[in-house]
């Protein structure tokens, strides 16, 4: 199962990185613009809401202790 995922993901990023070599060729700069503020804005959002649940975590144990 392991090697499948791992296999898995070389896959995508060799996809990724041939449409990106794909649009350089094509001189389609724009396009790349916005998807990489997409993935930027994609990555920051995950970023706050693991942020967000580690400090939910914090503020339960906490709390239990606080209870005990």
């Amino acid at each position: 199962m392991k090697m499948q995922w791992r296999h898995r993901r070389k896959l995508f990023w060799l996809f990724v990185a041939a449409a990106v070599s794909a649009l350089l060729l094509q001189e389609q700069v724009a396009v790349l613009y916005v998807l990489s503020t997409l993935a930027i804005c994609g990555l920051m959002i995950v970023v706050a809401f693991s942020n967000l649940e580690a400090r939910d975590a914090q503020m339960q144990t906490a709390a239990i202790r606080e209870a005990a």
